[in-house]
């Protein structure tokens, strides 16, 4: 599949858009690859692009106390809105964790695109509202779960993940440190033997 039929066909997810609407949004896309460890935000800085994931992973992560802690991880077709409106310095950090291609846009892109599909505007605040409600449901989740049902739960819903980001970003972002994870690792693997 190259990329622009995956583009189409992350596009294609969306609820309510007809092929119509798809084929202009994918016209318009902006794409770009990064390398891996390309810094598309840092901490402090003004947010203005906003992206989604074709193909590879980025990591979010604050800076506190000297240390980085992993707060997610973005995979293929997941977006993430790092601009805010209100020109507020962003709290945290997006790196590319692998190799990615990325759509990117910015506030002048969707007015573009607003002005060319002008019922977006109801078709991207049903976005919002789902994407806040998964949130919230992913945020009680991790909350409610211990360390070992919050790894079970990351190889459920990004299994990919395991094999390219360092174990030690994977242990910042389930609240853990290293050493806990790898003895959650042995006990589940002696569990399936």
């Amino acid at each position: 599949m190259n990329l622009e039929e995956k583009i189409r066909a992350q596009i294609s997810k969306i609820p309510f858009l007809n092929k119509e609407e798809i084929e202009t949004i994918v016209e318009k896309t902006i794409v770009r690859a990064f390398n891996e460890g390309t810094v598309l935000l840092r901490q402090g800085q003004i947010p203005t692009k906003c992206y989604l994931v074709v193909e590879g992973c980025v990591r979010e992560y604050l800076t506190a106390d000297g240390e980085e802690k992993t707060t997610a991880f973005f995979t293929q077709g997941e977006s993430f809105t790092p601009f805010a409106k209100d020109g507020k310095p962003s709290e945290y950090t997006w790196e590319c964790a692998v190799d990615c291609v990325l759509t990117v846009s910015n506030e002048e892109y969707e007015q573009e695109i607003r002005a060319a599909l002008p019922r977006l505007d109801a078709v991207f605040q049903q976005m919002a509202i789902g994407k806040i409600n998964e949130a919230k449901e992913a945020l009680t989740r991790f909350a409610n779960s211990s360390p070992e049902e919050r790894y079970l739960n990351l190889l459920e819903t990004k299994p990919g993940l395991l094999g390219v980001v360092p174990q030690h970003q994977i242990a910042s972002y389930l609240g853990i440190k290293p050493q806990s994870l790898s003895r959650i690792r042995k006990r589940l693997m002696s569990k399936q033997d």
